[in-house]
């Protein structure tokens, strides 16, 4: 049989699977105790076979009449007590074990940085916490218990036809070898498909993902029919790809049958012999029958184990992939300075930035000085890098050149999470969860927040009205992604959290492009409120929020073209800065009004 701890995979991970096993190394020893025991009581039963026919019946014995059943109760007694003992132990080694894995492979995902997350879809990681582990568990219980049992077991049986006799005992031997072919071969087998089977099950897990969080565009657009179909092709591939482990997974029992019966009928054919000749008494024959075939179960339970533990090797091997991926750094950088209130300016000197999936650079030598306290505002047509630019200050990506400074300080050098701290970010997309208003308000303050805190907050966002309209007020629950507010009542609550959280710096990434004008109203009212006194950053489409910033940065193909306050910027006549206003406000002439026209 192949040995696990000599397996590539193993090898290649086998520090972390050791991590994760040694706090319940004293359950898994009391385990491995447990099966010991139960394979050693386990070879006394072809023994007292034997010594019952021998003994009682042939020679006709009293006394061992009555020793030998007591003997058989004792021998089953313990066996069965140690055989639960050690299922308990194990099982309760690895169903902690492996939620101590899932808390871990959690903690790495929410800790990884944001760009680590566009390289692999969310159902494929939501597979890896839940199918994998899951699949690891049952490695971890019922493989390793099976594993140690039939271990022992074969082991006190070998022990016990050497005993009864060892001649015989060579021949049930030879057939053993046979069975290491198949087990290598249709082990490696199941490596593969038990890989490509945990990675349908997450093409299933990430097409559901996407359904459920599409599920109204999928609706506005009658695509019903069409997501079916696709699930429907994930789903059968991932039910083939379980058939095909099923398929090798039970191939090697009846190829462990044949080779067992093959060693036990050329036991048969020399007992026998042996018996009619005088050379082996009856009940030595039927005790070292009885003992190879309680040698052979073991031994076929080993090599069914094998499929088991191909399918835990490949769940540890992607698990041990999410986990070897780098982490975001959190803590004080090598500078060690945390990132207080801007006092002086926020700039951006020769910064370049490319996505790492793109072969285009993004941003290209932008360079621009936002002195504190300022209102600036960043417009452009879309894909033109402005939504890029600002997610470089909260370091949710890295310059690919230049460097980003807080009053003259690299941010590159600074502690992310004071940094973060410092900002306050407000898109088009608000993020709520499926919690009540009041835990969406303080959700990531690590402070005390008061009544009269929240409801004042929650005034200079103009929210205090719509949440006390609500059902419970504060306690009510928003529903996922807060599907039971309105889109202006989403952003107002996303203002009412960042003006608890009080900021130095406001990012505002088209806030208001996708709301009512009356909503609108109520919010930009709400950000004279919030903005004063505090350096924000906007970017919008919209006039009425970019005509009072004291500076306009226009961007194009990841370049800033042209700055300056709005005035400045409409008085360039042909400037890009009135090409897009004229076209956000559906002023541009029609292109074809001008065209020649087709003769007749």
């Amino acid at each position: 049989m192949i040995v696990f701890w000599k397996d590539p995979v193993y090898l290649r991970i086998r520090k972390r699977i050791h991590c994760w096993i040694h706090p319940y190394r004293s359950l898994i020893i009391g385990g491995i105790l447990m099966a010991f025991i139960s394979g050693g009581v386990s070879s006394g039963v072809p023994i007292l076979l034997k010594e019952l026919i021998d003994k009682v019946f042939a020679k006709k014995d009293p006394q061992l009449l009555f020793v030998l059943p007591l003997s058989f109760f004792v021998l089953f007694s313990v066996k069965g007590f140690t055989g639960f003992f050690q299922a308990y132990l194990l099982k309760k080694a690895a169903l902690f074990m492996i939620s101590d894995v899932r808390q871990s492979l959690f903690e790495h995902l929410i800790r990884m940085p944001l760009a680590s997350f566009g390289k692999e879809g969310t159902g494929h990681l939501m597979s890896r916490v839940t199918n994998d582990t899951y699949i690891l568990q049952g490695g971890v219980a019922e493989i390793i218990r099976d594993l140690l049992r039939n271990s022992f077991t074969a082991v006190g049986m070998l022990v016990a036809l050497l005993y009864i006799d060892y001649k015989l005992t060579i021949f049930v031997l030879l057939a053993v070898p046979l069975t290491l072919i198949p087990i290598r071969k249709i082990g490696k087998k199941l490596r593969m498909v038990s890989r490509r089977t945990q990675e349908s099950y997450g093409d299933v897990n990430q097409h559901l993902s996407e359904t459920l969080s599409a599920i109204r565009l999928i609706k506005s657009v009658a695509s019903e029919e069409k997501e079916i179909r696709q699930f429907r092709e994930f789903s059968q591939a991932y039910a083939k790809s379980q058939f095909r482990s099923a398929k090798y997974e039970n191939l090697l029992s009846p190829i462990m049958e044949s080779i067992g019966a093959l060693g036990i009928g050329l036991a048969v054919w020399l007992g026998g012999y042996s018996v009619i000749h005088g050379h082996l008494t009856l009940g030595t024959l039927v005790g070292f029958l009885t003992a190879a075939q309680m040698l052979y179960q073991p031994i076929k339970g080993l090599a069914n184990s094998q499929a088991g533990i191909q399918q835990s090797l490949a769940a540890a091997e992607r698990i041990a992939e999410v986990l070897e991926r780098p982490l975001e750094e959190m803590n004080v950088a090598r500078s060690g300075w945390t990132v207080s209130r801007l006092e002086k300016s926020l700039e951006f000197r020769n910064v370049s930035f490319r996505y790492p999936v793109s072969s285009s650079i993004t941003l290209e030598n932008i360079s621009l000085s936002i002195p504190s306290g300022d209102f600036v505002a960043i417009v452009g047509p879309s894909g033109s890098g402005k939504s890029t630019l600002v997610n470089l200050i909260p370091l949710f990506y890295h310059p690919t050149e230049g460097e980003i400074l807080w009053d003259g300080k690299n941010l590159q050098d600074a502690d992310i999470r004071s940094l973060r701290n410092a900002i306050g970010m407000v898109t088009q997309d608000v993020i709520l969860m499926n919690q009540s208003v009041r835990e969406n308000l303080l959700y990531g303050l690590d402070r005390p927040v008061s009544r009269l805190e929240l409801e004042e907050a929650t005034k200079v966002a103009n929210a205090f009205g719509f949440i006390s309209s609500l059902p419970d007020g504060f306690e009510t629950r928003v529903g996922e992604k807060g599907v039971f507010l309105s889109g202006g009542e989403r952003q107002r609550l996303a203002l009412a959290r960042v003006v608890l959280r009080d900021p130095t710096l406001l990012i505002l990434d088209e806030a208001t492009s996708a709301l009512d004008t009356e909503s609108e109203y109520a919010i930009q009212k709400a950000l004279e409120v919030i903005m004063k006194n505090r350096t924000t950053i906007v970017i919008a489409h919209r006039l009425s929020t970019i005509r009072t910033a004291r500076k306009v940065y226009v961007l194009d193909k990841g370049k800033i073209v042209e700055e300056g306050s709005h005035e400045e910027l409409m008085r360039t006549d042909g400037g890009r800065y009135q090409k897009f206003l004229n076209l956000s406000l559906g002023l541009a002439p029609d292109p074809g009004e001008n065209s020649p026209k087709r003769s007749e």
